[in-house]
């Protein structure tokens, strides 16, 4: 008596072959990604390497706003500083915090490009060719407002500070401590860089025809008071000078977000009217 062969499951089959491309598929993900991740890595680590070289520049150049005050608003009128506009620190590991804070800001600088391009490598396969073209414009140009921002900041920070520490009032000067002084600065130019991705949030909205220019200009002013309520949190000193300076060019952005839009659907009614 023979036995008779069953027939093979196709379904079965199906299923577990699917399966196994599947995970096939997943892991070679997770392979792209660690490669990925590694190479945004060795970009940090060289970026932070550069910035300790040349730390006492960066520490340099953070420390102008600061040195633009008029001497009785420093240290000047103590006889500390002998006119070398000084900075202090109060614990023996506060100069190697110092430098690794200048070293890490050169590096978040320098690494910025190589880690946006890895993570646009990353999607890429992923996206639509619609998508693909809009992509790599938005991560250029996020890269750009946000240096923007913090370059803006920067020119900005001397006036800050005159408001902030003149209202000690005569007699009274500052004792500036180099690491909570740099870590003001950097907090207002992160700040000031983040604020100005604001009309991009608006742009990619608008290309995903979730906002319209008339709904823009329907909701302005609520808008303009949610601008100053925004800038009024993510300034670092919540002082309103401060608050203010961000808050103007978010307005002028938030203006030229409405252009844009009004661009976008008038190319959308030709590209309509042409189909049709």
């Amino acid at each position: 008596m023979t036995a008779t062969a069953s027939p093979p499951d196709a379904g079965g089959a199906a299923v577990g072959e699917g399966y196994s491309g599947q995970e096939m598929a997943l892991v070679e993900h997770l392979d792209e990604l660690r490669q990925r991740l590694f190479k945004a890595a060795v970009a940090i680590v060289l970026g932070f390497s550069v910035g300790f070289v040349f730390r006492n520049q960066v520490l340099e150049l953070l420390r102008t706003p600061y040195c633009q005050l008029p001497p009785e608003l420093r240290a000047g009128e103590l006889g500390l500083d002998q006119g070398r506009c000084t900075l202090v620190f109060m614990d023996v590991l506060g100069g190697f915090f110092l430098s690794l804070k200048a070293a890490a800001m050169v590096a978040v600088v320098l690494a910025a490009p190589a880690v946006c391009y890895q993570i646009w490598r990353f999607v890429t396969p992923g996206l639509r060719p619609v998508e693909k073209r809009y992509a790599l414009p938005f991560v250029v140009l996020s890269q750009l407002l946000f240096a923007g921002g913090a370059v803006f900041s920067y020119f900005l920070i001397p006036r800050a500070l005159h408001f902030l520490l003149g209202f000690a009032g005569p007699g009274v000067v500052s004792l500036m401590d180099a690491n909570r002084y740099l870590t003001f600065v950097l907090q207002t130019m992160i700040a000031f860089g983040i604020a100005f991705e604001f009309p991009l949030v608006l742009m990619i909205l608008s290309l995903m025809g979730v906002v319209s220019s008339a709904g823009m200009r329907r909701y302005r002013r609520q808008a303009l008071f949610g601008t100053f309520v925004a800038a009024a949190i993510i300034t670092p000193t919540q002082d309103p000078l401060t608050m203010s300076f961000m808050a103007a060019p978010l307005v002028i952005f938030y203006e030229g977000s409405i252009l844009f839009a009004r661009v976008v659907e008038r190319r959308r009614g030709a590209e309509a009217v042409a189909a049709s």
